[in-house]
């Protein structure tokens, strides 16, 4: 009876044992599920098989972030801001993202300054001229940033408003201003703008026939001239060495250079030529 009872007593303690590891087991589960709920199914699929430390896209998925990550090194992010005084309205760019805090101050003071210079140029009385300027960012990237500004000058007692256009192309790297003479070269420039050749950009069919022969009487030299004293930075010209606005602006844009030359109001105040240098 005493043996009975002790193979009785050694039976219940195994099934508890058993019962016991059998719990345990379960346990383990629900700890690896509480895992897998914040993991992608592939590093769930890892877990559970030792043997398999990449998931079958895991290649692909790699190159994909390390693409992601060039594409977000290359970029800046930019922001237009208004500058306001009076009856003066002016639209200027700045960049953020630079690594270098410093070079990033220096460029959005460069955009800010030579947008505003505008007011300037056209010596505009806040009080009682009405100016209005609209920036638009062309491109930007880690090598550079190109804005043009279209607008509008209504000066007290003028007759008509005039149509303002200019560009801003910074180099990011120098933290300096880009002008036509970087790119395009001003003498084979003047001579496709006083060709047959040349094309406009966005201009109706009749206003393109009123600019040929305008466009033709400017003689070769004066062209040149304005070309290479297009764009900022400012350069110094007469004997007061006074910084003169550039009547000519230009920008870059995939492989094309758009540029601005003064045409009368009649003919809207500026035109925007096409040139392609490799083609002329």
């Amino acid at each position: 009876m005493k043996r009975n009872s002790v193979i009785t007593a050694l039976f219940i303690i195994c099934v508890l044992i058993l019962s016991g590891c059998g719990h345990k087991n379960y346990m383990k589960i629900d700890v690896s599920t509480a895992a897998i709920d914040g993991e992608s199914m592939s590093s769930a699929t890892g877990a559970q098989n030792p043997g398999n430390t990449e998931s079958p896209d895991g290649k692909a998925l790699a190159l994909e972030n390390e693409t992601s990550r060039a594409d977000s090194a290359a970029r800046i992010s930019t922001v237009i801001h208004t500058y306001e005084e009076g009856k003066v309205s002016i639209e200027y760019p700045s960049i953020t993202g630079l690594e270098d805090g410093e070079k990033e101050k220096k460029i959005n003071a460069l955009l800010k300054s030579n947008a505003l210079e505008i007011q300037k140029a056209c010596s505009v009385n806040p009080k009682s001229d009405s100016l209005s300027i609209t920036a638009k960012i062309i491109s930007a990237d880690r090598k550079r940033i190109t804005a043009t500004y279209t607008g509008l000058l209504s000066g007290e007692g003028a007759a008509h408003p005039v149509h303002l256009f200019f560009t801003n192309t910074v180099d990011i790297s120098q933290a300096k201003d880009i002008s036509l003479t970087d790119y395009a070269d001003p003498r084979g420039l003047a001579e496709y703008i006083r060709s047959s050749d040349c094309q406009f950009n966005d201009t109706s069919p009749e206003l393109t026939e009123a600019l040929l022969p305008y466009l033709a009487e400017t003689s070769q030299e004066a062209y040149v001239k304005m070309f290479q004293n297009a764009d900022f930075p400012l350069k110094a010209e007469g004997p007061d060495n006074t910084s003169v606005f550039p009547e000519s602006f230009s920008y870059e844009d995939h492989g094309t250079i758009i540029v601005s030359v003064p045409v009368p109001h009649s003919l809207g105040d500026f035109a925007l030529i096409k040139y392609t240098p490799e083609t002329k």
